[in-house]
């Protein structure tokens, strides 16, 4: 036997103790807010890009990536920036893979225009990109453009320093 009883459902109540948020953000994979500043964590894929204080550059960098990341912005202070990455390959238990050398990955200095460096892994590496506007808000995009399969992260980190 069922028994069906009508019932009232109501939205969910406005919390008046919560104050307005009216810093910069950024939306990654449709539903995760990041704000400017912030690290960005996943914890269902392992994978993060984390802001390090580093004195005289404008950001630091760490990340371990399956395909792409984008970090929360960053003010550049000149008109140019020179990037230096260094990334390998490891695996679930996070053990360096040998035979990766040569893999490829970019570093993206995103605003109005992306301006892309390509890195591979194997030592620390470094371009420059010119044409930024300086105090101008940037993101960092990495990009894994070889193919890893599904146990295998591509780990590293960088750093941003403008002149």
């Amino acid at each position: 036997m069922m028994l069906s009883l009508p019932t009232t459902v109501s939205a969910a109540e406005t919390n008046t103790n919560v104050s307005p948020d009216n810093r910069e953000y950024l939306i990654v994979n449709g539903e995760d807010i990041v704000y400017v500043g912030e690290d960005y964590e996943n914890p269902d894929t392992g994978e993060y890009i984390r802001w390090h204080n580093t004195r005289g550059t404008d950001k630091h960098f760490s990340f371990r990536i399956s395909y792409s990341v984008t970090s929360s912005s960053f003010k550049i202070n000149g008109t140019k920036v020179k990037v230096t990455a260094n990334a390998e390959v490891q695996n679930l238990q996070e053990v360096t893979q040998s035979g990766y050398d040569g893999h490829l990955y970019t570093v993206s200095i995103i605003g109005i225009v992306n301006r892309n460096l390509q890195f591979s892994v194997g030592g620390t590496q470094s371009g420059t990109i010119t044409g930024l506007q300086k105090g101008g808000s940037y993101k960092v995009k990495i990009t894994n453009n070889d193919y890893l399969d599904a146990t295998k992260k591509l780990v590293g980190s960088g750093t941003v320093y403008s002149y």
